[in-house]
């Protein structure tokens, strides 16, 4: 599996952050409906979503960015929020100590040039089931779990290595799901998703739920003002 970033490298003042933003995810939104996170893929873009995740398990030391807030296309027939209600997603370890008031100056400086990579995962590189149950995540001394925050229409989401990766397996298995491939799509009447449940012990009380739904059929967004039948200038 494949999945292609720019690495950007911006200093503020005597700190210097690595940025990877994450290329692909065309068909990818995502939401903050003020109860949980939201997001929306296609097989695709689970797979690249999955890959994305890992990587930000694998670069304690970067700031993975998922740019999701203008995409050219949408699920078809869903009903999603509002279109200013769309986020960006950024991913961080939580030893960076970074403020997310800091983000918004730092995506600026990032701006579009940067150094193109591509970062190669193989399935055994994703968490197996049996891996996956760690003692000790319902704790009160359990300090790996995700944390929440926002900053400038983007989602900061900071943790360790462990739910990244662990959610990054979940979204995996979401990439092999479809009409005639999985029994999951067929059994739940045409709807499969992958979530972070607070039952996990791996979300913090900032992170009530991150449900991450599979469409497979997608359509084109309207231009601003086209759906509500305002005149064409």
């Amino acid at each position: 599996m494949r999945l292609g970033v720019t690495e950007h490298r911006v200093r503020l003042g005597s700190v210097e952050y690595r940025v990877l933003r994450v290329g692909g995810l065309h068909r990818a939104l995502c939401y903050d409906s003020g109860h949980w996170l939201n997001l929306w893929v296609d097989r695709g873009a689970a797979a690249e979503l999955a890959a994305a995740w890992l990587l930000a398990a694998r670069s304690p030391r970067s700031l993975v960015h998922l740019p999701l807030r203008r995409r050219a296309e949408r699920p078809a027939g869903a009903v999603l929020p509002e279109r200013h209600l769309a986020r960006d997603l950024l991913l961080l370890h939580h030893s960076l100590q970074f403020p997310a008031s800091r983000w918004k100056e730092v995506r600026g400086r990032a701006g579009r040039a940067g150094s193109p990579h591509t970062v190669e995962f193989r399935r055994d590189d994703f968490p197996s089931r049996r891996d996956r149950a760690v003692p000790g995540t319902h704790h009160a001394e359990f300090r790996d779990r995700l944390r929440l925050t926002t900053a400038a229409d983007t989602l900061v989401l900071s943790g360790s290595a462990l739910p990244f990766a662990d959610a990054a397996a979940d979204f995996l298995d979401l990439a092999g799901t479809g009409p005639g491939r999985d029994r999951r799509w067929r059994s739940a009447g045409g709807h499969a998703c992958a979530e972070l449940h607070p039952t996990s012990g791996l979300l913090d009380r900032s992170v009530p739920l991150v449900h991450v739904e599979y469409c497979p059929d997608w359509e084109p967004v309207p231009r601003e003002g086209a759906e509500a039948g305002s005149p064409e200038g």
